[in-house]
């Protein structure tokens, strides 16, 4: 993909294919498999933990760079397609086939085979099971929120996905509804909002914990990748953007620094990252996509999320993020009981780094075989489905609706 000196950087992106995008995908889910590898460390929760662990502390972020990317590739697509003839059912057709078969095919799993296989459910199984309704409805977040966190119910990393498909079954209504102009308002609205609600609510009790999974105070990733989406179509927003964004960047660096020496970790659940920490997070997310998509292959940072392992780590980031949790937890006690005699050896670390290897692995193998296997034949049908309209269709677009969506420049 090449910039172009003026005009809007991105082409068509539902015939485009963007490898550093896959890359940045890549990169999202690397660091929530970290996050999760991590959490059965001893030391991992500790505020005098080593270096590794501490920056492991970070990886939730991934979540948050995930939401970036889908609030970019989304309005991407809706504002590209709203003229459309079959604009919501191909949206949504196309978002179903990605999103449910696999999700539901985990549930299936986890939920239903699982529990008929073993002897004994798990407590932590078991306290899914319980609560399943809220997973089958993709209302799971509501869950945590309503339980203050994720150390009542198994299953957190599906909250994400829950706030995920709450977001593509309303924002088709809102890009059709609105103006571009008026899109990029009500996206900049939800950034300042998602912040100021959880100020409020923090300071009305509301645990931090809620706070991480309510869907209205935590779409600062979502909107910061609608407002890219929004500018980078626009030759007139383009060169403000350029020149905000740097800025913007640079002041949530030392605004993210500042929350760390604050709270003294980097986790999500502490009282200032979860204040401010989170549209920080969304913005160097969004600096980050914009830096890759306007540097094409010219610069170091763009040629390593077009590499070949980072984009495949994009490809198969859906199953590997379905995946990874219930591996590496099946995974811990089985290493540590083979590896165990190894370990005045190697020490707890070096064990522990096997485990970490061994899950990835097994979480890859898995999503390898998911996307051959599975996923693959069930994205064969979007062609039922397909953006490539007609040419009489296109045609006949009702041109005063295409130009009141356009933005100014």
């Amino acid at each position: 993909m090449k910039p172009a000196a003026t005009g809007a950087v991105v082409g068509d992106i539902t015939k485009a294919h963007y490898v550093q995008l896959d890359g940045l995908r890549g990169l999202a889910i690397l660091l929530v498999m970290i996050y999760h590898f991590c959490l059965p460390h001893p030391e991992f929760h500790g505020r005098d933990s080593g270096i590794l662990l501490q920056l492991g502390q970070a990886g939730w972020m991934g979540v948050d760079l995930f939401f970036v990317l889908s609030g970019f590739l989304i309005t991407g697509i809706l504002t590209e397609t709203r003229d459309q003839k079959h604009y919501f059912r191909n949206f949504l057709g196309r978002r179903f086939l990605r999103i449910w078969p696999l999700y539901y095919l985990s549930l299936v799993v986890l939920l239903v085979l699982v529990p008929m296989v073993l002897p004994a459910v798990p407590a932590e199984l078991k306290s899914m099971q319980d609560k399943q309704a809220w997973f089958w409805l993709y209302a799971a977040n509501w869950l945590f929120a309503q339980e203050g966190g994720f150390s009542q119910t198994s299953g957190g990393y599906f909250w994400s996905l829950a706030v995920e498909e709450q977001f593509y079954l309303v924002w088709p209504f809102v890009v059709y509804a609105l103006s571009s102009r008026m899109l990029l308002r009500v996206s900049l609205g939800l950034l300042a909002g998602s912040l100021l609600l959880r100020v409020v609510l923090v300071h009305l009790g509301v645990s931090t914990g809620s706070l991480y999974t309510i869907t209205f105070a935590h779409l600062d990733g979502l909107a910061v990748g609608s407002c890219l989406a929004l500018c980078l179509r626009s030759p007139g927003l383009l060169p403000r953007l350029l020149k905000v964004m740097p800025v913007a960047a640079a002041l949530s660096a030392v605004g993210l620094a500042a929350v760390r020496l604050a709270d003294h970790d980097l986790f999500f659940w502490s009282r200032q990252m979860a204040t401010f920490g989170y549209t920080f997070v969304a913005i160097l997310g969004g600096a980050l996509l914009l830096y890759v998509v306007r540097g094409g292959q010219a610069f170091g940072v763009a040629r390593l999320f077009s590499s070949r392992f980072m984009a495949q780590c994009g490809k198969y980031s859906y199953a590997l993020y379905l995946v990874h949790v219930p591996v590496a937890s099946l995974l811990f006690p089985v290493v540590f009981k083979l590896l165990g005699g190894w370990q005045p050896v190697i020490g707890y670390n070096g064990v522990f780094l096997a485990f970490a290897a061994v899950s990835f692995a097994a979480s890859w193998a898995v999503s390898v075989a998911s996307w051959h296997l599975f996923e693959k034949r069930i994205l064969a049908f979007k062609r039922y489905f397909s953006y490539d309209e007609p040419a009489d269709e296109r045609a006949t677009a009702p041109v005063a609706h295409s130009a009141a969506h356009r933005l100014p420049g």
